[in-house]
């Protein structure tokens, strides 16, 4: 059966060989786009995760509800305010970090964690001033929540560990104030009193020129005594070792306590939007092609089945069942499934090293080439994709062409 079923394929080359086209080129487009977007949402997921880790603990802001004082005190013209007390009553804070520090050293799921100083800092080179923002930190700690170590592009991050007034900077930064590694620069914060002289380390880049111009990092207790507030931590970024439980954890932790505590996707929810946006165009593309690519399984062999009614004729006269009939068919959907989508999944493959290879004006990641993710199951949601959608468009023309009588396709002619 199944040689006769790939000798009728063959039989019309060109057709077959057009739709095999249309199959691979479906599986191509889908590996293609996948390995781009996948890539560059990894980048954009690494990149969060250098800022917020798997859960991100943070002081809860106080902040008076500008409706909410109206409401209960100006509804009657009860109270009059000079000045309303309206917004932030206070900078957030974690209010016991120790607690915190207990829970997560003894908690399984947890790989590690790193408390962190934020800090709105202006740094002076002469008479070059920049503001950023100023992490303190520890360093071996947040190597192990992060990856930052591996977007360091001079010097390196551990040498914060010993504290002594050291600084990394973004490399934007750096250019801003003309600052190179080696040489010092003042940081103030404050009042113009709050300043201390800190030696240049390290640059790192994320590949955001934004990012890159606004943030330094520095030893935690060097940024503590600079802020004159000795002991206080902003926020706490946790690492799990399993990421996909940063979510149910964060809704554990955050009954315990007054504090904020989010998983990275909470805490970014604008990217996650964007991510959810490229997943959404991913699958519609993908169904736009395999439906057409499945429009033409089903008309070549419906073309076919109507070219081939008198062999058809013949095989029922000598005694194939209906099933026989559609096993026929069907094989042929089979083979042209698999191997359209084998051929796109190759086609794919080239096609995403080559787009890899091009080099693009701007810096992605630290290079300057589109990321592409190789992901073996894009590649086998491809292939069964493509299969599927085969099988699916070749079983109307089977079940059409086994329910086909002699007599019938005889008065038929």
């Amino acid at each position: 059966m199944l040689f006769l079923a790939m000798k009728q394929l063959f039989s019309k080359k060109k057709q077959t060989f057009l739709i095999l086209l249309g199959i691979s080129f479906g599986t191509m487009l889908y590996v293609s786009i996948s390995g781009i977007q996948l890539g560059f949402r990894k980048y954009i997921i690494n990149s969060l995760l250098n800022n917020t880790a798997h859960i991100l603990i943070s002081g809860r802001e106080d902040i008076i509800d500008r409706k909410l004082v109206d409401e209960w005190f100006y509804a009657n013209q009860t109270v009059s305010w000079i000045t309303p007390p309206y917004g932030k009553r206070s900078e957030a804070k974690l209010e016991n970090y120790q607690g915190w520090a207990n829970r997560l050293s003894n908690h399984p799921e947890v790989y590690d964690y790193c408390p962190r100083l934020n800090i709105q800092v202006m740094i002076k080179r002469g008479d070059l001033t920049h503001n950023l923002a100023l992490v303190g930190t520890e360093a071996k700690r947040q190597i192990r929540v992060s990856k930052i170590a591996d977007y360091m592009r001079e010097g390196d991050f551990s040498s914060l560990s010993s504290g002594g007034n050291k600084i990394i900077l973004g490399v934007k930064a750096a250019e801003e104030i003309g600052v190179r590694v080696g040489q010092f620069v003042e940081v103030v914060t404050g009042s113009l009193d709050q300043r201390s002289s800190f030696k240049v380390v390290g640059l790192l880049s994320f590949g955001d020129e934004n990012v890159d111009k606004s943030i330094a990092f520095a030893h935690i207790e060097d940024v503590q005594k600079l802020n004159k507030t000795p002991g206080r931590i902003s926020e706490v970024a946790v690492a799990l070792f399993n990421m996909d439980k940063s979510g149910e954890l964060a809704d554990q932790w955050s009954l315990l306590s007054h504090d904020k505590v989010e998983d990275w996707r909470e805490a970014n929810p604008m990217f996650m939007e964007m991510i959810m946006m490229q997943d959404m165009v991913r699958y519609f593309i993908t169904i736009a092609v395999l439906i057409v690519a499945a429009f033409g399984v089903y008309n070549v062999l419906t073309i076919m089945i109507n070219q081939k009614r008198k062999e058809i004729a013949i095989l029922r006269s000598i005694g194939y069942a209906p099933k026989k009939i559609l096993e026929l068919i069907m094989y042929q959907g089979i083979f042209l499934g698999i191997s359209g989508g084998i051929l796109g999944m190759i086609l794919g493959y080239v096609v995403s090293r080559l787009v890899e290879s091009i080099e693009l004006n701007i810096d992605i990641g630290g290079n300057n080439h589109l990321l592409i993710d190789y992901a073996p199951s894009t590649y086998a949601i491809s292939f069964f994709a493509a299969l599927i959608a085969s099988l699916i468009a070749s079983f109307l023309p089977a079940l059409s062409a086994s329910r086909m009588t002699p007599i019938d396709i005889i008065r038929g002619e």
